[in-house]
């Protein structure tokens, strides 16, 4: 076999393969032997049939293009672990000669993983933001605990901000109704906001019983795109009027919504969870802004492909979520009125932006050699066994399993994890502004 490797652009390679007529003519007779029960000829048994009589009465041309694919499968495969390449892709066959007695050829044209152009990722001007938490803070968390455990007592008279009212509703855009314009017993809290443009403010001074034509428009930027800037009008029906009763703050509320017996005591509780909640989101930030600038530095031509799989990826997260929540992913188009294809373009800046920071982060793992030693790997794989199983014999099983099955995929998470923690402690300044 000879194999000519060229570089194309876009971040492509191109392979012609040339194989022996010998190999050529060894894979007609493997197709052959593969295919013969598949033909009839007068005076023989099914799958019988010699070859010399296949060649006259049916032709071996037949059979050159389950030869082709035969011997392109198994000279492909070589060609790329033999070059060293990586491919992101399926590649594009060309034959280029598939004639008996000759030397069979081809070119198979494929996606490679990018070359990666690092700019400056040390010692840059990232700014570290931190967060205090003060009263307001504590104040806000108990506030938001007496919102959460409020009792909601019917109410007469009119709505004011700040009711929840209970409303059946039907939406129309040019006196037709459409998908995802209606529901039946809806909560709405008056004032949240929650409803598009001043939908909320058509209902103060309204009463049970009431049937309300409410007139909006749909903004601009709405996510579902025929809705866009759209005028539209929902029939409203107001079936119940509802305020919240809010508990006193004292011990006696602490003790009733919390573990603790004071209120001093779930004041403190509040407060340690907050700071240490601002601290994950403080380092979380900052990795992210570390990685944003180390990104921006570089240059890095990514394949169509790598995106594509990148949007599949996220497109299957989010299936499961929904699913989670008890629909369908077909289910959540049809209710917000959009297509699979929507869905797509709207993951497409997450997926580039994923993609080119996976491509840079591995490529700075590269330049500075972090690997990765036997005991991390035991220490990932436990940890992830644990998320499985509470049983010790379990968890070790499933170590093994991960260990065996999954030792890449590890190995790829603790240096990507690595290489992070290396740029946030190559970007820290001594000051946090």
């Amino acid at each position: 076999m000879n194999v000519q490797l060229n570089n194309l652009e876009n971040s492509r390679v191109e392979f012609i393969i040339k194989i022996d007529k010998k190999e050529f003519s060894d894979a007609i007779q493997m197709s052959f032997k593969k295919n013969v029960s598949k033909y009839n000829i007068p005076g023989f048994r099914k799958g019988k049939i010699p070859f010399e009589i296949f060649r006259k009465m049916i032709g071996v041309e037949a059979l050159y293009n389950d030869a082709a694919n035969i011997l392109i499968e198994r000279t492909y495969k070589n060609a790329v672990e033999d070059h060293k390449v990586e491919v992101v892709d399926y590649p594009s066959i060309d034959i280029i000669n598939c004639k008996g007695g000759e030397d069979f050829e081809y070119k198979a044209t494929v996606y490679v993983k990018p070359n990666v152009v690092l700019g400056e990722y040390k010692y840059l001007d990232v700014e570290e933001v931190s967060y205090e938490v003060n009263d307001n803070d504590i104040e806000q968390e108990l506030q938001n605990l007496r919102e959460k455990n409020a009792r909601l007592i019917l109410k007469d008279g009119t709505i004011e901000n700040g009711d929840i009212v209970v409303i059946d509703f039907k939406g129309f855009i040019d006196n037709e109704p459409f998908d995802g314009g209606e529901a039946k017993d809806y909560n709405l809290v008056i004032g949240s906001n929650s409803f598009i443009d001043n939908f909320e403010d058509q209902l103060i001074g309204k009463s049970k019983g009431d049937k309300v034509d409410v007139n909006v428009v749909f903004p601009i930027d709405y996510g579902v795109d025929k809705l866009k800037g759209k005028e539209a009008k929902f029939e409203v029906n107001i079936n119940e009027i509802k305020v919240k009763e809010l508990e006193e703050l004292d011990d006696n509320f602490a003790k009733t919504y919390s573990e603790f017996s004071t209120l001093d005591e779930l004041k403190n509780s509040i407060r340690e969870k907050k700071i240490k909640d601002n601290d994950t989101k403080q380092k979380y930030e900052f990795e992210n802004s570390v990685i944003e600038k180390v990104c921006s530095n570089s240059q890095v031509d990514i394949p169509e492909p790598m995106i594509q799989s990148e949007i599949d990826r996220l497109i299957h997260d989010f299936e499961n979520k929904v699913k989670y929540q008890g629909t369908t992913l077909e289910q959540y188009c049809q209710y917000y009125g959009i297509g699979l294809d929507d869905i797509r373009n709207n993951f497409r800046d997450r997926a580039v932006k994923q993609v080119l920071s996976n491509l840079v982060i591995e490529e700075i793992s590269k330049k500075e050699n972090i690997s990765v030693n036997g005991d991390e790997l035991d220490v990932k794989a436990l940890e992830l066994a644990k998320m499985y199983s509470h049983d010790e014999e379990k968890i070790s099983s499933i170590k093994e399993s991960l260990l065996s099955s999954y030792k890449d995929s590890l190995k790829r998470d603790i240096v990507m994890s690595k290489t992070v923690e290396f740029l946030v402690n190559q970007n820290k300044k001594r000051g946090i502004k």
